[in-house]
């Protein structure tokens, strides 16, 4: 049998004749297999003037199979498509923006041209775009055309697999899980970080959770005035989140976490609960004695001898012990004295004086220049002491004993003051061993406890305990220190990431602990409540049963609308809000995901199922008003593209010549083969012809502006067309099917847990086969999708 009748191949003959003249020879192309090594300039295949392929398909061995095809094209036609030179790699590289993307597997790529519908006799396939004489759209365009043996290959293999697929019908291609899939990846390993920053409504939750604080100030709520800089989205003025930290985040983490933590520890409310913050932070070592001895010190402004302690301004030795003041001047420490603590200190100087005039010898002792005590000394023939007891801040110190009133009567009297030593004693208080420091330090881990979930190394905690007692030292206020170092956490990675990364350091329950965080996270957009912890942890209920918990509450129906009302990039009006409304619905019901497009009811703003007008049958969100309005249709195509980009996941790459171009062109001729437009508007301009009965408002029509009937099929303008039919019904209940569609659909929980679409195509193609079993499994049901996700070992990280 002939899948079509003979046509003339003249124009097949022409198109390649550029290709292959003068060495044709007497070759001809035999359509049971490929072009033998013997034979490599085959006759042209027969591709008529439209772009399609005659084959005749009972010239296909029996032995023919899918799996043979595959390895047929790795073999013959895959090193031409990878080539540097006349090769598609170089536009349609995994990194490219274009519409079909080729990797670097044979097999992996036969299967996916296969399932984007370009093995195939019909026009527009891939063999149509390799002979074209259109320059816009032959491929490799730009290149080098490619030889005849390469395209007899594409030819033969095209018809082996109409063959093949007519012998054994099945699902379509597109609409079956990709068979390179099931082949295990042997590609490069992936290695990136794979843990999500958190997003602006988990930061919003975990300081609502941590510090029981809204951050609404004088009535004004902080958050909303900072929803820039923290990356997130309100609908006015910010419609996009951020999909990583940004240097903005930290300016407003900054003010963030500096208004929190203070209020929290000026009110010991969040993680300052229970805690006082006014107890002393250093201990009170044993007491000890530091005499410095007078006769040992150096006069100013002469050689200082090494290991020299005081520095004498005026001056020399009295005898052979103490240092005579002969004139107003000062006996001052050359080195700090270091304090070991904040504490009480008992100083003591032994001194005596020659007496002069009617006023005793003034003696004075400073503490780093400021006057702390002074004396009148009044014994002349032996040293006394003179004690005094002052509070010292801990650390470094200078100290100083100066006589200030020099006096003398010639032939008569000389005042001077004499010292013998400066004793320093203390601290008098009673020694407390490390309860003072122990005490700080369990501060720092119980905040470690309430704000990051898990307990601190002895680095950390000294690290924390040192912090304080610097800002301390910097300004006298308990308060601001502790205050500090909360806003320190803050920054700290655990407390920023959905994960916290030291649970890589973690076995057993302290790991299962901070995975529940994630777990809460992603799925509640807040950390776990004490009594989460204490299920978990005492066994009381499993893993499974805590993500069964979570996506039964209804923290997970607030969280998982927010998310897709980002999703579905609501405008926050009830209108926009209605699309996430719908999805959000799907899973709290556990009803088929599919219904996304083919639901013939909403959702109203409880969460109610509610009835539709007639004319929308089964479109779901694809004929509402929120997800219309700002998608013009036709001429611009917007509508279509959002469609196809937000439900089967394909991206559109817009080159400069179809700018050039774009103004001239009209809906049917970017449906034209030959025209540069056709590889994304096969798909694009039948689409919108579909969604015509509705406007760019979101209202119902049946005629347009001009008053003509509105002709909403997709008016045969592709043959490759997928979603054949009228209106949008037509597209939504074919387009459920696809595996594309699934896709995309499942990537939407995937994201939900793991901040990213799966790696599909790499390292993660056994998880996304897992997914796909399940959601076919239970029918759609995506809260049994999330489950599976939160279960498995990927996200469980073993």
């Amino acid at each position: 049998m002939s899948a079509t009748p003979s046509r003339p191949w003249s124009l097949a003959v022409a198109v390649l004749a550029s290709f292959v003249a003068g060495c044709l020879g007497e070759a001809t192309l035999d359509m049971q297999g490929l072009p033998g090594p013997g034979n490599p300039n085959p006759q042209p295949p027969p591709v008529q003037q439209d772009g399609t392929l005659d084959c005749d398909l009972d010239r296909v061995p029996a032995g023919v199979t899918l799996a043979s095809i595959a390895s047929d094209f790795e073999r013959e036609v895959h090193p031409a498509l990878v080539r540097q030179v006349s090769g598609c790699i170089s536009c349609h590289a995994t990194t490219s923006g274009r519409l079909f993307k080729v990797g670097l597997n044979g097999v992996e790529n036969f299967y996916a041209i296969r399932a984007a519908g370009y093995l195939t006799p019909a026009s527009g396939s891939m063999l149509s775009r390799l002979v074209t004489t259109d320059e816009s759209a032959r491929m490799p365009r730009g290149e080098p055309a490619w030889n005849a043996r390469e395209i007899a290959a594409v030819a033969a293999l095209t018809c082996q697999l109409k063959a093949v697929e007519t012998r054994q019908p099945s699902s379509r291609p597109d609409e079956e899980f990709p068979p390179a899939l099931l082949e295990p990846y042997r590609g490069p390993a992936v290695a990136t970080y794979d843990n999500p920053f958190l997003g602006f409504e988990q930061l919003k939750g975990k300081v609502k959770a941590v510090f029981n604080d809204d951050w609404v100030r004088g009535g004004q709520d902080r958050f909303a005035q900072n929803v820039g800089l923290l990356g997130g989205v309100d609908y006015k003025d910010h419609f996009v989140e951020a999909r990583v930290a940004t240097a903005d985040f930290f300016l407003g983490l900054d003010d963030l976490s500096r208004d929190v933590c203070l209020t929290a520890a000026t009110n010991k409310t969040g993680p300052f609960t229970g805690l006082d913050l006014t107890w002393p932070l250093t201990d009170i070592p044993a007491p000890t004695t530091k005499t410095y001895e007078m006769e040992a010190a150096a006069r100013d402004g002469t050689t200082i001898p090494a290991g020299t302690q005081i520095l004498a301004s005026t001056g020399g030795k009295s005898g052979s012990t103490g240092w005579n003041l002969y004139t107003t001047g000062t006996l001052t420490t050359l080195q700090p004295y270091v304090f070991p603590a904040s504490a009480t200190y008992r100083f003591t100087v032994k001194a005596k004086g020659d007496l002069c005039g009617p006023d005793l010898p003034n003696m004075q002792l400073k503490v780093d220049g400021v006057l702390v005590k002074e004396w009148s000394v009044g014994n002349n023939t032996a040293y006394a002491d003179f004690v005094h007891t002052q509070a010292v801040a801990a650390g470094d110190h200078i100290l100083t004993v100066g006589f200030t009133n020099d006096y003398g009567e010639t032939g008569v009297c000389d005042r001077n003051l004499h010292v013998d030593a400066l004793v320093v004693y203390g601290p008098t208080e009673a020694a407390t061993g490390t309860q003072r420091a122990d005490a700080a330090k369990a501060k720092v881990d119980t905040l470690y406890r309430r704000m990051l979930y898990r307990a601190s190394t002895p680095e950390e905690r000294a690290n924390g305990y040192a912090l304080v007692t610097d800002l301390l030292g910097i300004e006298a206020n308990a308060t601001k220190a502790w205050s500090g170092l909360c806003e320190g956490l803050m920054r700290a990675p655990d407390f920023l990431f959905t994960l916290p990364p030291s649970y890589e350091r973690f076995t057993g329950k302290e790991r299962e602990r901070l995975l529940l965080v994630k777990l809460a996270m992603d799925l509640l957009g807040r950390p776990p409540s004490a009594q989460d912890f204490t299920a978990l942890e005492g066994g009381q209920k499993s893993w499974e049963a805590m993500v069964d918990g979570y996506l039964a509450s209804a923290d997970f129906r607030t969280n998982y609308f927010k998310r897709m009302r980002v999703r579905t990039e609501s405008e926050g009006t009830p209108d926009t809000d209605e699309p996430a409304r719908l999805w959000t619905f799907l899973v709290e019901q556990e009803r088929p995901f599919e219904e996304l497009l083919t639901g013939d009811y909403s959702v109203d703003s409880s969460f109610q199922q509610v009835t539709r007008p007639t004319q929308h049958g089964k479109t779901g969100v694809l004929t509402m008003k929120g997800f219309i309005k700002n998608k013009p249709g036709l001429p611009h195509y917007n509508y279509a593209a959002r469609v196809m980009t937000d439900f089967m996941g394909t991206m559109y790459e817009v080159p400069a010549e179809v700018f050039d171009m774009r103004g001239a062109a009209t809906a049917s001729s970017t449906v034209d083969p030959s025209s540069i437009c056709y590889s994304c508007h096969q798909t694009l301009t039948p689409l919108a012809h579909q969604r015509l009965r509705w406007d760019d408002e979101g209202n119902y029509r049946t005629q347009d502006e001009q008053g003509v009937a509105l002709d909403d099929t997709d008016r045969n303008l592709a043959a490759t067309y997928a979603f054949k039919g009228q209106g949008m019904e037509a597209f939504a209940t074919q387009a459920v099917k696809k595996e594309a569609f699934v896709r995309r659909t499942l990537n939407a929980q995937f994201a939900l847990l793991f901040g990213r679409e799966m790696r599909h195509e790499q390292d993660e193609r056994v998880i996304y086969k897992r997914l796909w079993d399940v959601s076919h499994e239970h029918d759609g049901n995506l809260k049994a999708v999330l489950k599976t996700l939160a279960t498995s070992p990927e996200y469980l990280r073993q």
